[in-house]
């Protein structure tokens, strides 16, 4: 049941917007029925560039994924357990942390290139601060909190502090900065692909803006819609795993 009402907006939505092209209520040469690019996306994936461009996207956010978790958690926790760096780090990230990561594109693309790095480098970029935020409290409210108080009294060893409290104690706070960062690095890689891009799912929806291929258009953007729905619900579904297990 619950999976029912999870989707059951979007299918009241849709039926909506069918009904609407049907009667000519909508113009359908600019909101196409979502019947229609339903089934052309089903349709590009017989395609071997549209599957290619998926890929290359695909790797793209894994990428940016696998350098921001480590160095995010380095950060955190380098800021959690030393006054002296979290003072100096924390005000940077603060200050840096307003700034639209696309502004500084165009001096990625300087600096790196117009290949792989450079996009790479703007979406780890943009996941680092939101992952970072959250581990960072997260490990400066274990550490003010009971838990610092446990590991005093025990005199818990470093190792153990580590790999049993910290890690442990910290899965409900990367998760939900993971949930956040994901959705923002998916962003990002699209945004990135917009231009100076051969290849990925923004370089094919801005091809297909630039042919005024609308229903193209929409069906790469429903697939981007489906994946980051899939990856909310993944994460929200751990987190609640999590936090039952803490409470």
């Amino acid at each position: 049941m619950k999976r029912i009402f999870t989707i059951l907006p979007f299918l009241v939505l849709g039926a909506l917007w069918h009904v609407g092209v049907i009667f000519n209520f909508i113009d359908s040469q600019f909101f196409p029925s979502p019947v229609m690019f339903t089934l052309k996306l089903f349709m590009l994936f017989l395609n071997s560039d549209f599957v290619y461009d998926c890929l290359r996207s695909a790797y793209r956010l894994l990428a940016g994924t696998l350098i921001s978790i480590p160095l995010s958690f380095i950060a955190a926790f380098a800021c959690s357990h030393c006054p002296k760096f979290d003072r100096i780090f924390n005000p940077l990230v603060a200050f840096t942390f307003p700034l639209p990561k696309v502004a500084i594109f165009p001096l990625t693309l300087l600096v790196l290139g117009i290949g792989d790095s450079s996009k790479i480098f703007v979406i780890s970029l943009g996941m680092f601060y939101l992952l970072f935020i959250n581990l960072r409290l997260g490990l400066l409210h274990m550490k003010g909190g009971e838990v610092g108080e446990l590991v005093k009294i025990f005199k818990i060893n470093k190792k153990n502090y580590f790999f049993e409290i910290i890690l442990k104690g910290i899965r409900v706070d990367f998760f939900k900065g993971l949930k956040l960062a994901l959705g923002y690095g998916l962003t990002l890689v699209v945004v990135s692909e917009f231009s100076m891009s051969k290849d990925g799912v923004g370089n094919f929806i801005w091809k297909a803006w630039e042919q005024f291929n609308i229903i193209d258009m929409y069906a790469a953007v429903l697939l981007l819609s489906l994946v980051g729905f899939v990856i909310y619900l993944v994460l929200d579904h751990l987190i609640g795993r999590f936090e039952k297990y803490y409470h």
